[in-house]
């Protein structure tokens, strides 16, 4: 009885340590959100390296009518004095925003990426719940490619479409700065 006991005292305190360690990773995930924001508020200057591509999208469809939207592609631009060698002077994507409407229909997209693996570690969806009609925020936190949670819980079926999503997001991302008429 007392080994029983003891088995599951120190399953609950590993599911506890393994909660905690889930909860301050999406912490810093916060956290850096929270940095990047602030940087797209001040703009690119010598001392805030993140730069902005706006792409503007109208498209005229017969039998729906208008749809307008905006991608928003935020990058830092590393020097050799934060990065090594291989990401001198290049454009990392750190954060791309969509923005959708076509009539009340409205779709809004952020992908939050870290800088220094390139991979996706958040993204936020505000879109139609094609079940229910509603308007629903759905939010993705991951590492390694792997989800550490998704808000709703009910949404993490969702979760390996929001990363695909989001790695193609970021591919095109890059490309527009590798197509910019500097690199020309």
């Amino acid at each position: 009885m007392k080994r029983t006991a003891w088995c599951i005292l120190l399953l609950c305190a590993a599911f506890m340590a393994s909660a905690q360690g889930v909860d301050s990773q999406i912490q810093k995930i916060r956290d850096f959100y929270n940095r990047v924001q602030e940087q797209v508020k001040m703009g690119y200057s010598i001392d805030n390296p993140i730069g902005t591509a706006v792409i503007d999208h109208v498209a005229t469809y017969s039998a729906v009518g208008y749809i307008k939207g905006k991608t928003e592609v935020y990058t830092y631009l590393y020097d050799a004095e934060e990065y090594d060698d291989e990401l001198f002077n290049t454009q990392q994507v750190v954060m791309i925003r969509e923005n959708f409407e076509r009539g009340p229909w409205q779709q809004y997209r952020e992908y939050l990426y870290d800088p220094k693996t390139r991979e996706p570690i958040f993204c936020y969806f505000h879109d139609i719940d094609p079940d229910k009609g509603d308007f629903v925020d759905h939010r993705f936190y991951f590492s390694k490619g792997k989800l550490l949670k998704a808000l709703p819980a009910s949404s993490a079926s969702k979760a390996k479409s929001a990363l695909k999503i989001a790695n193609e997001m970021k591919d095109y991302g890059r490309s527009i700065f590798e197509r910019s008429p500097m690199n020309l």
